[in-house]
């Protein structure tokens, strides 16, 4: 080969090369916020996407400022209407009621028709009849619950009445069913509206404000909960006492929270932040996603500490993984019970799968690959109690965005 044509071929596929890299915008559009956020360290970065990774990394004050500045640079966009959204779902991962109704009222100028933003109205405008979720009192501190197979379950108490509630990291608001709220002395408001769960389930809901929430020696104010009929799978499978769920707002407003397997909690450990280079949770929309190390790739997973039925991978990973899925799949049906209700659902099951996450070498037998609809398309599954119990340790920092597992 010539001088010449080996210089051209040297060009060729250090072109080629390049164009196989994702764009940002592809990376935007497919929610992958740590590629993302790897990308914009080194270039200039449109106030979207800056902003898009502030929010998915937990710095509040950043997003705001770069999404608010996208919606004034182009109000009626695409553009504007995402940062719209993320801003809704930002608020409402902080209890910030009054503030994501005025950005749906805001959205709903611009698309009156949006039946998500609707129902969400719904919510938010009951809710923001109270005041915004606050935190009365967050200290370092050390309290007994209960950490295994069947549920992540911290001590949580209404006006120092004991509840059996588990920690449900995958719950976008926490939820109680409707003997439950009566038990406790919940208000529950007469909003109605309806919620799509992760399995293609529906559910009609209303709502409810609990104006203090302890969790161990941590007070909380005004937490927003998803009301429930008992007859409504979860909670008609559970006992007076147990029938309710923590959502991901209390877990992020505690800024920290650990478990381990004897049951031994910890909350308020930590920085203050931000998130550290070495982050490696973030949130899309109101999911905390981590990521697994699996045969050399990262992988973007739900973290999912409220799924007892055990963990999942959905067709993103069928679509990257078919050989696997080809040599070692057998395909079974599986039933799936979720806010919605139970519905048999198609699923190739794996025998075994290793993988790292969090620093802990995990193992799954078996292994389920659901087709939709269940999931979605942009995650590889959800990480459940059969991955969060293997661990000794279990430790969440939500203001430095780092997940430990600790054998």
């Amino acid at each position: 080969m010539s001088k010449a044509i080996f210089a051209f071929a040297l060009i060729f596929l250090s072109s080629t090369a390049v164009t196989n890299k994702p764009s940002p915008k592809t990376l935007y559009d497919q929610h992958r916020w740590f590629e993302l956020r790897d990308v914009l360290k080194n270039q200039e970065a449109p106030v979207l996407y800056k902003g898009a990774i502030a929010s998915a990394f937990n710095d509040p004050q950043s997003a705001e400022k770069y999404l608010n500045e996208a919606v004034r640079l182009n109000p009626a966009t695409k553009e504007a209407a995402d940062a719209r959204d993320m801003l809704i779902d930002l608020y409402g991962r902080l209890g910030r009621y009054h503030e994501a109704l005025r950005e749906i009222d805001e959205a709903l100028k611009i698309k009156p028709g949006r039946a998500d933003l609707t129902n969400a109205r719904l919510l938010f405008a009951a809710w923001s009849r109270h005041p915004d979720q606050s935190i009365a009192r967050n200290r370092p501190s050390h309290f007994q619950g209960q950490a295994d197979r069947d549920g992540i379950v911290p001590p949580t108490s209404i006006h120092g009445k004991i509840a059996h509630w588990a920690l449900d990291t995958g719950a976008n608001f926490s939820m109680i069913s409707e003997k439950e709220a009566a038990l406790f002395g919940i208000a529950v408001d007469e909003t109605s509206a309806s919620v799509k769960d992760g399995a293609g389930g529906t559910a009609k809901i209303r709502t409810a404000v609990v104006d203090e929430l302890t969790v161990g020696d941590s007070i909380l104010r005004n937490v927003a909960f998803l009301v429930l009929p008992d007859s409504q799978e979860p909670m008609s499978d559970l006992k007076a006492g147990e029938r309710g769920v923590i959502g991901i707002q209390v877990p992020i407003a505690l800024r920290s929270l650990a478990w381990k397997a004897d049951g031994a909690f910890e909350s308020g450990f930590g920085s203050a932040g931000p998130a550290s280079v070495d982050a490696n949770l973030c949130f899309d929309g109101l999911n905390p996603v981590t990521r697994i190390e699996f045969q050399g790739r990262q992988l973007d997973f739900i973290l999912d500490s409220g799924e007892s039925a055990g963990s999942q991978f959905w067709t993103r990973f069928a679509d990257d993984f078919p050989a696997l899925l080809k040599e070692r799949g057998s395909k079974r049906t599986r039933k799936v019970t979720e806010t919605g209700g139970s519905n048999e659902r198609q699923i190739t099951e794996l025998p075994e799968i290793r993988f790292r996450v969090g620093g802990f070498e995990a193992t799954l037998r078996p292994a389920n690959v659901f087709s939709k609809p269940v999931g979605d398309d942009f995650h590889y599954g959800h990480l459940g109690l059969d991955v969060l119990s293997q661990p000794r340790e279990v430790r969440i920092d939500f203001a430095t965005m780092v997940i430990q597992m600790v054998p």
